[in-house]
């Protein structure tokens, strides 16, 4: 009788471990109306990401200007701070609620700040700044044309 309980207590555990992974992989999503994926958040999460992105604007607008007065240390003050985020600030349940490849967009955005911040250290020509500069805002646009962001019901 132990061993018949031992065999269903894993495949239970088995069973919620795989809905897990493909909750993390798949998010709490679902078709939008305009043919994106609606990533649906809690208001306190919803607030968090549209605040991060509000901030990765902001720091587009300041490496934009930056380059265009060529202030290498403005340029990296401003992609430093859109870099510099690391995740510890995100919920588990923020976390669970976005899909996988939007994670993996996010986290390469703040990595792709942090290497034109890098470049810019380098001294790398206003050119190549603005060229890495423009894949980083290929990505926002990316990005966008394939979420938004929803109230959970």
């Amino acid at each position: 009788m132990s061993s018949k309980f031992a065999v269903a207590a894993i495949a239970l555990w088995l069973l919620t471990a795989a809905a897990a992974a493909v909750f993390f992989v798949r998010g709490d999503t679902t078709p939008a109306s305009d043919g994106r994926v609606a990533i649906l958040l809690a208001p306190v999460e919803r607030d968090f990401v549209l605040a991060e992105m509000r901030s990765m604007l902001v720091s587009l607008q300041q490496i934009t200007q930056a380059l265009a007065r060529e202030d290498r240390a403005g340029v990296i003050k401003a992609a430093r701070a859109a870099g510099s985020r690391d995740g510890k600030e995100m919920s588990f349940g923020l976390m669970a609620s976005l899909p996988l490849d939007f994670k993996q967009a996010g986290m390469a955005m703040h990595s792709a700040f942090g290497d034109l911040a890098n470049s810019a250290e380098r001294s790398e020509s206003v050119r190549a700044l603005n060229a890495q500069l423009a894949r980083n805002i290929d990505a926002c646009v990316e990005c966008h044309r394939i979420y938004r962001i929803d109230p959970a019901r």
